[in-house]
């Protein structure tokens, strides 16, 4: 690292955040945190979580992204209010990193694109899971050709999250839902190894008596050419983060992508030859994320995450969503795209 730190603030002092995400940055060489804020009327709550990383609360969150003591944000607020605020810090001149989703919509997304193209400023959706190392190596082996060519892609992301806990994530009105939180992954891991969007999608969405939003869903993504994949999310269930490869050859199985910093990851090859199963040494992917987008702000160059895939998720996810309305009729991602 070269240059001074990168200073950091970060909008929304969850306990989840100053649990895993303050700490990496803190840890990360070359980046400091600097302030913290959470809505008005609970800045002794902000206080109390970034005192431990010698950050200071602001007042709200317009005085944070405001602040010249702050380089970078990292915005961990409800879905409803990620674009917003995202283009705000952007337009004051902050490189953002963004909870996902980081729209609800493709249109939000494009709205983020463009203020971050006029402020010459980095931002990126924080899928943290890409960034640990088994997922690095699950790549590796399917790049080097022993499982043969990707055919299908299963992935399941759950946790179980109970009815009358006061969740964000069973907010309708402020955007919760599986879909738009663990289904982001469920998504995504498919999109990844395939390296493009599904040409369609086929959802069916279950909503838990009592709950506004879609907790539980079931679905298929054709990518032409015979390639496919399956998955499932919830927030009925759980705990899982698994998926697996599926080759002409063989598969690759990740049995916890959520792997934490004290967590090893483990990666199972089954082929006709036999079946192995590798440890990677454990690693904190929010750390592994801080330096990574760190580094893109430093150089210049496109954040790893980028707003392209960012886009093809919310794209992604509108058509899940129509599908489900449509009781599961499948719905080419095409039609949902937004026009530029």
């Amino acid at each position: 690292m070269t240059g001074p730190a990168l200073r950091w603030g970060v909008l929304g002092a969850t306990s989840y955040i100053a649990t895993h995400l303050m700490p990496a940055i803190a840890a990360t060489p070359g980046n400091v945190l600097s302030a913290v804020a959470s809505r008005p009327g609970r800045s002794a709550e902000a206080a109390d979580a970034g005192r431990p990383f010698g950050a200071t609360a602001r007042p709200d969150y317009a005085s944070l992204i405001a602040d010249p003591g702050v380089d970078a944000v990292y915005i961990a607020l409800p879905n409803t209010d990620h674009v917003d605020w995202t283009v705000r810090a952007l337009e004051a001149g902050k490189h953002v990193l963004v909870e996902k989703p980081m729209a609800l919509e493709e249109e939000g997304c494009a709205r983020i694109e463009d203020a971050a193209r006029a402020a010459s400023r980095t931002v990126m959706e924080a899928f943290m899971y890409r960034f640990h190392p088994q997922q690095v190596r699950a790549a590796e082996l399917l790049a080097s050709g022993e499982i043969g060519e990707l055919r299908v892609v299963r992935a399941a992301f759950a946790f179980a999250i109970p009815s009358g806990s006061g969740n964000i994530r069973l907010e309708q009105k402020l955007g919760g839902g599986a879909t738009f939180d663990v289904g982001c992954y469920a998504v995504d891991v498919p999109q990844f190894f395939f390296g493009q969007a599904p040409r369609q999608v086929s959802a069916r969405f279950h909503s838990r008596p009592g709950e506004a939003v879609e907790t539980s869903v079931t679905g298929t993504m054709d990518f032409g050419e015979g390639r496919g994949a399956v998955f499932d999310y919830s927030i009925d269930y759980g705990p899982r983060a698994w998926y697996e490869l599926q080759g002409t050859r063989g598969t690759v199985t990740v049995r916890n992508a959520w792997a934490m910093s004290g967590e090893e990851g483990v990666v199972t090859v089954l082929t006709a030859e036999g079946t192995r199963t590798e440890t990677v040494p454990a690693a904190d992917h929010y750390q592994l994320q801080v330096a990574a987008f760190a580094r893109a702000v430093r150089t210049g160059s496109t954040a790893p995450v980028t707003l392209a895939d960012s886009r093809r998720a919310a794209r992604v996810g509108a058509a899940l969503a129509a599908s489900a309305a449509a009781q599961g009729a499948p719905v080419p991602t095409a039609d949902v795209t937004v026009p530029r």
